[in-house]
């Protein structure tokens, strides 16, 4: 997971950063698809610790305020235990839930930084600038991370 985030910093400082918000926005979410796949090859009691610990992780390093995120991979964990059962999901199904997740990431820290009066972007405009061109963004990365998930996690069986 480290190196996931580790590749998610990387990408994101290559990619070019709107300071004003005026433009497109493109976040990559490989460690966000990494957990999605990986969580469920653990064990259930650490699953949610392994979870917080990651949720911790990126609230610190890659928000500095927004402890949201603790429970949203949390939240993760426990859908992707008990919403999904199945021990492997075909690319498509992963890919679908994958999105799903991206997605409503996206809206749950909206409403957040709407509610606490962070932001004054609106919906439309937060899907024009930010949702799409991010979900386009991790369809195409999400390739790379499926095989590599399959080669390391699927190999060792």
């Amino acid at each position: 997971m480290l190196i996931c985030f580790v590749a998610d910093s990387t990408i994101s400082y290559f990619l070019p950063y709107n300071y004003t918000k005026t433009s497109v926005v493109l976040i990559p979410y490989i460690a966000l698809m990494m957990f999605c796949m990986i969580v469920k090859t653990i064990d259930v009691p650490e699953r949610y610790f392994f979870a917080a610990t990651c949720g911790v992780y990126y609230s610190v390093v890659y928000t500095n305020s927004l402890p949201i995120y603790i429970l949203i991979f949390s939240f993760i964990a426990f859908a992707r235990t008990y919403i999904y059962k199945f021990e492997k999901l075909s690319f498509f199904e992963m890919l679908v839930f994958v999105i799903v997740t991206i997605f409503a990431q996206e809206l749950v820290v909206y409403w957040l930084m709407k509610v606490t009066g962070i932001t004054i972007m609106k919906i439309y405009m937060l899907f024009i600038m930010r949702v799409l061109p991010t979900l386009l963004l991790n369809i195409c990365l999400y390739c790379i991370v499926y095989v590599t998930f399959n080669y390391f996690v699927i190999g060792e069986r």
